[in-house]
């Protein structure tokens, strides 16, 4: 984009016009699928390999984000990174997240209330492409929606 032509203020509006979105999982095969089809339905998408990298940046940013958010990872895994952003003031309402695991029977009943708690919903893995997109949209159109 030739931002000469744009001025300062049609540039944050752009930018607050367009939706972030936070790939996080381990799987580098994962995160690239993701980023390709993402960025081809016009998302700003962002990447981590796990959950702590993910939470520095949730920390860090004031735009909000969807989060597509892998259970199992190492070093903080996905109801862990859940768990510490509903115990943070702000980044509940900042954020919106999405799960996405093929180990939703090994969550346990605290990380299953979270998830109710937080309003989470829980995608399989392996997924349909098309149908995380439109949960990526549902969660998207969410955030705009608390944000006007």
């Amino acid at each position: 984009m030739n931002t000469s032509a744009y001025g300062a203020s049609d540039l944050c509006e752009q930018e607050l016009q367009r939706r972030h979105i936070l790939i996080v999982d381990d799987d580098q095969d994962v995160r690239d699928t993701l980023r390709m089809a993402l960025e081809d339905e016009g998302y700003q998408v962002y990447e981590a390999e796990d959950g702590a990298v993910a939470l520095d940046l949730l920390r860090r940013t004031m735009t909000p984000h969807v989060v597509v958010l892998d259970l199992r990872m190492p070093r903080l895994t996905g109801d862990a990174l859940l768990q510490r952003v509903s115990n943070h003031e702000r980044l509940p309402a900042r954020h919106t997240f999405l799960l996405v695991t093929a180990n939703h029977e090994q969550l346990s009943p605290v990380s299953l209330r979270l998830l109710e708690r937080m309003r989470v919903p829980v995608a399989p893995k392996p997924f349909d492409l098309e149908e995380l997109l439109d949960l990526v949209a549902q969660a998207a159109d969410m955030l705009s929606e608390t944000a006007v």
